[in-house]
């Protein structure tokens, strides 16, 4: 059963509209739950850890086993998220993390937990991780018009932004207020609570036509192909990577900075987590904003003039010897930030094959992320020998990404209707890379 399509309204639907747009309500609210319990997880486990074991190394580790596994098997759970359906894909995530600490929790109250048990755990984890990851953004252009995407991608990553703030408080709170295991017991919790949001959809989920079905591997290695191939997409992985060395290099810089700033006082930690906070609510702000005012066929703009702003955010605004005027360059970071992401998603969603869109979602999220820890590594060793030259390092990476989607990602075709998610068009885009859906290929010279 297919769900009818949207019918594209003849002015631009506002924030309310897009929220009372059938299931969009109950896909916000599973994708908030789902979030938070991933936010808080991390910080439960690093806590319970130290609490314990008593170990540094164990803690690093568990943080270690509950991302990387997930980032490795990435195209094949695109693959499975196609093949399966992804509000199918994202329920079966929720309860498998939800079982998985549930067992944490239960071998540790039964003083059966090992640091190898733990680790195997979160391994497993971290496994079924992609398919929310991806399916949450493959679901919500299939219950919207798509003039309306940039609202309903605001209003995700607007919630992401203040649970990313909200998270690490709520995960040190709850262990303070109840203890380690009760605390892993609600994680779970709520990650149950989350599949059950998603099963409160109406209709089907608007699932696109699937070709025919083929190897697992094989469709895993076609939504890396596509990308690779796809030239919006091969530009969008390149230049946010750039910007996710820039975000990596600040999160080392920023506590530095706040240290030799403060002058000693003791309050690093506090100081240091305000401003991070103060990002993420910026961050929520500026893609309330730009889901507001971002029209389609501007997406690419919007990047690269976002970028170039946020690398004036950075130096010389933020490299300034004042606490004030680092708070002020992070806040303007964070505000163009929040709107970056919302133009990178929707462009993402509109220049993908529809029938691709899972894999595509999950192998574009794992490559944007390879940025981040080679920021934190080179933050390191900037930091060490002058903040300054890390701060203008992390600005030419910021602009790196401005000159790199400028020169990559193809300009909007005049004329051409962008690609609905769930309703496959025949016409391609410039540079696609990717032949009409169910029509064969020739391998030589081709794939």
């Amino acid at each position: 059963m297919t769900a009818a399509p949207v019918p594209a309204p003849a002015t631009p639907m506002t924030y309310r509209q897009v929220l009372t747009t059938r299931n969009v309500p109950q896909l916000l609210l599973s994708a908030s739950l789902s979030r938070l319990a991933s936010e808080m997880l991390l910080f439960v486990v690093v806590l319970y850890v130290l609490a314990r074991f008593r170990s540094p190394v164990l803690a690093g580790l568990s943080g270690f086993f509950l991302t990387l596994p997930g980032f490795l098997v990435s195209p094949m759970a695109g693959a499975l998220l196609d093949r399966v359906g992804a509000a199918r894909a994202v329920i079966l995530d929720n309860l498998v993390s939800a079982v998985l600490i549930g067992l944490v929790a239960v071998a540790s109250a039964g003083g059966r937990l090992t640091p190898a048990v733990l680790l195997t755990l979160l391994g497993l984890l971290s496994l079924t991780s992609p398919l929310s990851a991806g399916g949450i953004r493959t679901l919500f252009p299939r219950f919207v018009p798509d003039d309306a995407y940039d609202r309903a991608n605001a209003l995700d990553l607007s919630t992401y932004s203040v649970i990313e703030v909200v998270g690490p408080l709520a995960g040190g709170a709850v262990i303070a207020l109840i203890g380690p295991d009760p605390a892993l017991v609600l994680v779970a919790a709520m990650y149950v609570l989350a599949a059950l949001s998603l099963l409160l959809l109406r209709g089907s989920a608007a699932e696109p036509p699937r070709a025919e079905r083929r190897h697992l591997l094989r469709e895993a290695w076609e939504g890396v192909t596509y990308l690779v191939r796809n030239a919006t997409l091969r530009g969008l992985a390149v230049s946010y990577s750039c910007y996710q060395v820039t975000f990596g290099i600040l999160v080392v810089a920023v506590p530095v900075s706040v240290a030799q700033r403060v002058d000693g006082a003791g309050h690093t930690e506090q100081y240091a987590g305000a401003l991070w906070s103060l990002v993420g609510l910026c961050g929520a702000a500026g893609a309330l904003t730009a889901g507001r005012l971002l029209r389609a066929g501007r997406e690419r703009l919007l990047l690269i003039v976002t970028t170039v702003l946020s690398a004036l955010a950075i130096y010389p605004l933020g490299a300034v010897a004042m606490l004030a005027t680092l708070a002020v360059g992070l806040a303007l970071f964070g505000l163009l930030e929040g709107a970056l992401n919302v133009g990178v998603l929707s462009l993402r969603q509109r220049r993908t094959d529809p029938t691709l869109l899972g894999r595509v979602m999950t192998v574009s999220i794992s490559i944007n992320l390879i940025g981040f820890p080679v920021g934190t590594a080179l933050g390191g060793l900037l930091v060490e020998r002058s903040g300054s030259l890390a701060y203008a390092v992390a600005a030419g990476f910021a602009l790196l990404a401005a000159l790199w989607g400028a020169l990559v990602i193809p300009r909007e075709p005049a004329g051409t209707p962008p690609v609905r998610a769930g309703r496959p068009r025949r016409r391609r885009w410039p540079g696609a890379g990717s032949p009409t859906p169910g029509r064969t290929r020739r391998r030589p010279g081709g794939r």
